[in-house]
């Protein structure tokens, strides 16, 4: 466009130059108007000469290419999607259960870190209320060890601010995110074969950690404790059990106002795992006796194998010792494998505990 009007700006400039020259001579009195013109045309030719190569349409060429690169870059720039919803589906959770700790199990085709997190903050929003959570990833494809697929990764994240930074985590506000022994990033299929040794060693240990016993069931504890106190001259025995739980595992008897039997069974078959007996006298020699012997008849109970004589023998390596302060006891002594402790004051009574000292609590 440039070229087109300085050309005709030039030759316009010549043909009023021309007639500058004609009407000069003829004494018609335009030439002054001529010249002018001629020369506002003149500059306005030199002007479009210089704006000519700054024009989009100059070259041709050079512009085709900016428009086809510009182009270009606009079909490769890549568009961002809004992240899409990762599925799953829980098949283990213990979320109904009393405790801080809730254990999630999930199946997921999730592969990359930024999914696993969208899981993550779904079962965190539904999590209230615990101390912190432990979630399990598992795939979906039945694996040859069940059906529950093969093992991916875990992720333990607190909800408050009670206790401390957990394990791998800075803060206890950091989350702590595994996918095998590698990266979140890593695909499903390069880490289940290193992973699943891991879950395979935490299965057996879970299943070989021992289960606290004193007794082998409610019933076999109720008959040796009875026996014992009616051998022993009391007049209590355990007749009503009250259960205190909804599963049945903790239970308790009231002998008196001043005496209470508790227990909490195994939930995983029925076995006595411990039990403490909570008592208080009421200055005479009668009551204080009678609390002696049911620690007694409870001590026969949980370790039949002892005599009467080695009975006593604990209560007094508990501190109950003629001439010393019984109001003021905290001890423990373990017998055949059954932990006995006590705990006293005078506000509080007297406490005796029976439990297996390797369970794990």
């Amino acid at each position: 466009m440039w070229i087109f009007i300085s050309v005709m700006c030039f030759l316009g400039s010549l043909a009023c130059l021309l007639g500058a020259i004609v009407s000069l001579f003829q004494k018609q009195g335009l030439h002054t108007k001529y010249f002018l013109i001629s020369g506002a045309l003149f500059v306005f030719f030199i002007a479009a000469i210089v704006a000519a190569p700054a024009s989009p349409d100059v070259p041709a060429t050079a512009n085709r290419t900016n428009v086809a690169t510009t182009a270009t870059n606009q079909l490769n720039t890549p568009v961002k999607e809004a992240p899409k919803t990762v599925p799953y589906t829980i098949f283990e959770d213990n979320k109904n259960e009393k405790g801080p700790t809730r254990k999630v199990r999930v199946m997921t085709d999730a592969t990359t870190e930024a999914e696993f997190r969208q899981i993550v903050e779904s079962i965190r929003k539904d999590s209230m209320g615990f101390e912190y959570v432990w979630l399990y990833f598992h795939d979906p494809k039945p694996s040859k060890y069940g059906s529950t697929g093969d093992f991916v990764g875990a992720v333990r994240f607190p909800l408050t601010r009670r206790g401390v930074a957990l394990s791998g985590a800075k803060t206890i506000d950091e989350l702590y995110l595994t996918i095998g022994n590698q990266s979140a990033q890593t695909l499903k299929s390069e880490v289940a074969i290193d992973v699943k040794p891991y879950e395979e060693a935490v299965t057996k240990r879970e299943q070989s950690k021992r289960v606290g016993t004193i007794s082998p069931s409610l019933e076999q504890f109720k008959q040796a404790f009875n026996a014992s106190a009616k051998q022993l001259g009391l007049s209590h025995q355990i007749n009503k059990i009250n259960f205190i739980d909804s599963k049945q595992v903790s239970f308790q008897v009231e002998f008196s106002d001043l005496l209470f039997l508790n227990g909490d069974l195994n939930a995983k078959d029925g076995s006595l795992r411990s039990a403490f007996m909570a008592g208080g006298t009421d200055g005479t020699d009668k009551t204080g006796n009678n609390m002696l012997l049911s620690f007694v008849a409870l001590i026969a109970a949980t370790n039949p194998g002892l005599s009467r004589e080695e009975g006593d023998d604990i209560l007094m390596d508990l501190g109950f010792v003629k001439g010393n302060d019984t109001l003021n006891l905290k001890e423990s002594v373990i017998k055949n494998g059954v932990k006995y402790s006590i705990q006293s004051s005078k506000e509080a009574g007297f406490w005796f505990f029976v439990e297996d000292p390797n369970h794990e609590y």
